[in-house]
């Protein structure tokens, strides 16, 4: 158990580290593709043609800004690797359990195991899925909510950064200073705190009523064609040894 949790956990953490790069490079593009927008005193907040090769983008922000740059906001996103690794073990921990009470019955009665014995059926596959996504995502949760909201806050800063220029043209002209939006989180524990100080406990899991919908119902019927599919491979490995068997006499 310890050794499948382990394993699967470093799995996801060396795809994290090695294809963080290529996603902070593909929000930049995202980014850069949000359509301009003009200000009320007519000043054109367009920027210039968004690049959209996500090699040169990634070499442009490794020499505008460091490489390590390149593997900004990875902390949270190790942290998430968590996720997976729970549900397939909270479903490898299910099936265990009904298997091997299956085999007990089965070894009880004096019959030979059976390969539906070995596999669950689609009913049972749906449902332990569906059961190991949710105890994941209600783990997992809070820290997606903070990822979110980071990201939600970088963009923000980002535009603030285009305004800016907007709201010192329209001082000028008006005598007033436009009001920008600021950052308002340090980081991933800053902004659970805040979360939780503004809401109690309740504010760390907003939302995920429609987080459980979109992620429960895929890993049930992932799960459901896993087990159909080690159904249909034993299958054919059992009729293949059937007739290698009937050969050899």
């Amino acid at each position: 158990m310890t050794a499948s949790l382990l394993s699967s956990s470093l799995a996801g953490a060396i795809n994290v580290i090695l294809t963080n790069p290529l996603w902070v490079a593909s929000l930049r593009i995202m980014e850069s593709k949000v359509p301009s927008t003009s200000s009320d005193n007519g000043c054109n907040t367009e920027g210039q043609h968004a690049d959209t090769n996500l090699w040169r983008v990634t070499k442009r922000i490794a020499k505008s800004e460091g490489v390590l740059q390149l593997w900004n906001g990875m902390f949270v996103s190790l942290l998430l690797v968590s996720n997976p690794a729970i549900q397939h073990f909270l479903y490898g921990q299910l099936r265990t359990w009904l298997l091997d009470m299956r085999n007990a019955n089965s070894s009880g009665h004096g019959r030979g195991l059976h390969p539906s014995v070995m596999t669950l059926t689609p009913l049972e596959a749906f449902f332990f899925g569906a059961l190991a996504k949710t105890g994941a995502t209600v783990v997992t949760y809070p820290l997606q909510l903070a990822q979110v909201l980071l990201r939600l806050q970088s963009k923000r800063t980002t535009m603030s950064t285009t305004l800016s220029t907007v709201n010192s043209t329209a001082s000028n002209v008006n005598g007033k200073t436009g009001e920008i939006i600021g950052g308002k989180y340090s980081g991933t524990i800053d902004c659970l705190y805040q979360q939780f100080l503004r809401g109690g406990l309740p504010a760390l899991f907003h939302g995920m009523n429609a987080k459980l919908l979109q992620t429960v119902l895929t890993a049930a019927f992932t799960f459901l064609t896993y087990e159909q599919t080690l159904t249909l491979v034993g299958w054919i490995y059992g009729a293949l040894r059937y007739n290698h068997a009937r050969k050899q006499k």
